[in-house]
């Protein structure tokens, strides 16, 4: 076998990878065919960028497209190796982990499609190993997803410790008898307990109690430290684990040389790592038979790429909507694919259209091989996705545990700036109205608003503790909390509140009432269950059982707004009201909490000061990023754009999007008919000719699909997802393990009305 002429040309140009240049060797950057599959994967030898040789061609395709000859070939099987902890965070080297065949091809000669193969050369073997030892950002991505990042902050790297010697030998809690869970206070040395955690480590939050008491804001936890001089340190006053680069020295105040310490106790990522381990939400049934793995087109898995379950779970319930399904699939994939310039690993519409084929097609769902039954299956790891999802984003691009609602939001988002049209828009059924009215009560003079929402509604879930042991019981904590069905949280959410008020018409302060309802209502309906309550002013989730209907379909009809009612007369314009002094407390405690300040000072003025409704408030409203923006910014100027003849909420529609007039500019005329963001009140929408989104009249909704977590706090645990799948019968998607759920028992034992009492996050409910 010789080499070919396009070989000889370019033989001096080729050149190994540098540390700076990014290889794709993982799998195709078009589709999920990787070195493990018959056909393997192959890399360019001049960009490194990689295709398949499978049925969709996209190594061929690149040569077409750039003009690049010649790839490399790799397919690799697992070598047998002795089984590790799932809590040890090691990095093996991939030449231990696989066994690799490269095959060199030229896509110039013979039939294109998939090449002719070449004899591996001297040049060609080293280029080979060298694309085999390169680093790819999926290898870095993968050792990093297991841990946590922790910086030190101004507490830890200006702490100054008393110089007093300490007898740790009995070490117990000052306040309690608790021997476990112990946090030394870096400061003074106080020995207290810490929170109780998930999954049964005990605590009474002493050190907690420490810190409010002496205002010490850091400490260690004892157990953890090494003779390196590391160790769990925590941040009271940050509310964050935190390094301190000067531990060791510290300690040494009080008389402990870290070089005679050993680490005795799990760290809390190690916890974390535990928890996530055992999140497994059990693969068997309750007689103990394992769930019955499902296989095939819609019931691909998706990998955990570390902490990105919440991702997954998403991701899984918006792709089995009819419209997700229509948009990214892998004929729309083949045809965008075909036209497309940009690097794939750079382009959203190329990553959602891998992502719909790799979900839909069934290629990638078959079970594992060599696996005794039930033989679950390897599942899809869409990294570059999460990877461009995650670009500049300040929570998305790091590793650790998200909410599943604030991705979702910003999920939508990214989907409808790539849609150039309503109608290419998969997420234009998820928007709909809200109706604002409030009335003075002094004057009875009324004011509506409309609120255009892009997707979702949060519903406040009651909080009321139940007596009695039943299996209500919430994990971390031991309470118990009585049920609420969807019914309750939509009558709370749209009951009337009173609050401050000062009145246009009457020129002075007085309650006026206000009250929410649907103005439209979405073909595509997704609800958040908020589950929060202030505990210390640290918010903490609640495991209150959110009851939706199963069977049943739900209708939101008596919910909706009339609007102006004849004989109302409407309020006056607001006056610019005088500047409002914030209560500096009240802003230190809401910060405290982790909110931006721009974002406390709107809460408190919405709130009339009240810092528990200030964070009750914004925990309503956590996914409005426009929140942060500086208060003088809060209503961009947009006036630049107006004057080109768009609406102002098209204008601040846009401005919010892009960051700046020239790329608003752009993304305004890639969508012309985008709907706006809010309109004023009913009058300007009527008689401006603006529609807003939605149905006007409640369409029946039935469940279909919901997300469900389980941990103590949106930052730790696992979320999995549900989803309908005909009449009655149920995928289980958790991760890459995709089982029938026998969700159907719950009617099957006689409930008329059979209800979801998990304790899900997100429902997405289907009109039909």
């Amino acid at each position: 076998m010789s080499v070919c002429a396009h070989y000889l040309a370019l033989e001096s140009q080729l050149a190994p990878p540098t540390d700076s240049q990014d290889v794709y060797k993982e799998e195709c950057m078009l589709c999920f065919d990787s070195a493990d599959v018959s056909t393997g994967v192959s890399v360019c030898l001049e960009c490194f960028q990689s295709g398949c040789l499978g049925e969709l061609g996209h190594a061929a395709l690149h040569h077409q497209r750039t003009g690049h000859s010649l790839f490399v070939t790799l397919n690799r099987t697992p070598k047998e190796r002795e089984p590790i902890s799932k809590l040890q965070v090691v990095e093996v080297p991939e030449e231990e982990e696989f066994t690799y065949k490269v095959t060199p091809r030229c896509m110039s000669c013979d039939d294109h499609t998939t090449g002719r193969v070449l004899p591996l050369t001297p040049q060609l073997d080293k280029l080979s190993q060298a694309i085999l030892s390169s680093r790819s950002s999926a290898q870095k991505a993968e050792v990093q997803a297991w841990e946590e990042e922790v910086t030190s902050c101004k507490h830890t790297e200006a702490l100054h410790s008393e110089n007093r010697a300490l007898d740790l030998s009995k070490a117990q809690c000052g306040e309690c008898d608790l021997t476990t869970n112990l946090w030394m206070c870096l400061t003074c040395g106080y020995l207290g307990c810490g929170r109780a955690q998930f999954g049964g480590v005990a605590g009474n939050s002493h050190g907690l109690a420490h810190f409010e008491a002496s205002g010490h804001p850091c400490s260690v936890k004892q157990g953890t430290i090494t003779a390196e001089g590391t160790g769990d340190v925590y941040c009271y006053a940050c509310n964050e684990a935190r390094t301190d680069p000067n531990l060791a020295q510290h300690l040494a105040q009080f008389g402990m040389n870290v070089a005679h310490l050993n680490k005795t106790e799990k760290s809390m990522t190690e916890l974390q790592l535990e928890q996530n381990a055992r999140f497994d939400f059990t693969m068997t049934l309750d007689d103990g038979r394992p769930l019955e793995p499902l296989y095939g087109p819609g019931h691909t898995g998706l990998r955990n790429l570390g902490n990105s379950c919440y991702m997954a779970s998403v991701l899984q319930s918006l792709f089995a909507l009819s419209e997700f399904q229509q948009r990214f699939n892998t004929t729309t994939h083949r045809n965008h694919v075909a036209h497309c310039a940009q690097n794939p690993a750079k382009c959203l519409e190329c990553q959602l259209g891998k992502l719909g084929d790799g979900l839909l097609s069934g290629r990638y769902a078959v079970p594992r091989p060599h696996t005794e039954p039930p033989a679950f299956q390897l599942g899809i790891k869409p990294l570059m996705l999460k990877s461009l999802l995650g670009s500049g984003h300040p929570e998305f691009s790091t590793m650790r545990q998200q909410d599943a609602d604030e991705f979702l939001q910003y999920f939508v988002e990214q989907v409808h700036t790539i849609s150039h049209a309503p109608s290419e828009d998969p997420t234009s059924w998820m928007a709909f109205a809200l109706e604002h009215r409030l009335q003075c009560t002094r004057c009875n003079r009324v004011r509506y608003t409309t609120e255009v929402r892009d997707a979702g509604i949060a519903l406040p879930v009651p909080v009321q503790e139940r007596p009695s042991e039943d299996r209500h019981a919430d994990a971390a904590s031991g309470k118990l909390y009585e049920p609420v069905n969807l019914e309750a949280s939509l009558d709370l959410f749209t009951a009337p509140e009173s609050l401050s008020y000062h009145c246009p018409e009457c020129k002075e302060d007085v309650m006026a009432k206000t009250q929410t309802r649907f103005k439209t209502f979405p073909k595509t309906l997704i609800i958040q269950a908020q589950r929060f309550q202030l505990e210390n002013w640290v918010p903490q989730k609640v495991n209150v059982p959110f009851q939706v209907p199963l069977t049943a379909n739900l209708n939101l009809q008596a919910y909706q707004g009339q609007g102006m009612q004849p004989g109302e007369e409407s309020l006056p314009d607001d006056q610019q009201p005088a500047k409002q002094e914030v209560d500096q407390e009240a802003l230190s405690m809401l910060t405290a909490m982790g909110f931006s300040e721009n974002r406390a000072k709107r809460a408190l003025s919405a709130t009339t000061g009240d810092t528990e409704a200030a964070a009750n408030w914004l925990f309503e409203r956590m996914d409005d990023a426009s929140l942060d923006m500086p208060l003088d910014d809060h209503n961009p100027d947009t006036s630049m754009l107006e004057e080109m003849g768009f609406t102002s909420a098209q204008a601040s529609k846009a401005l919010r999007l892009t960051g700046n007039c020239e790329a608003a500019v752009a993304w305004l005329f890639e969508h012309p008919d985008d709907r706006s963001d809010v309109n004023e009140s009913k009058e300007s929408v009527s008689s401006s000719g603006t529609s807003v989104p939605g149905l006007e009249t409640a369409p029946e909704y039935r469940l279909a699909s919901f997300v469900t977590h389980r941990g103590p706090s949106v930052h730790s645990g696992h979320y999995v997802a549900h989803v309908r799948q005909g009449e009655d019968q149920w995928a289980f998607f958790n991760d890459e393990k995709v089982a029938k759920a026998p969700l159907e028992s719950e009617a099957e034992k006689g409930a008329n009305d059979a209800s979801v009492t998990h304790l899900s996050e997100l429902y997405v409910c289907n009109s039909y």
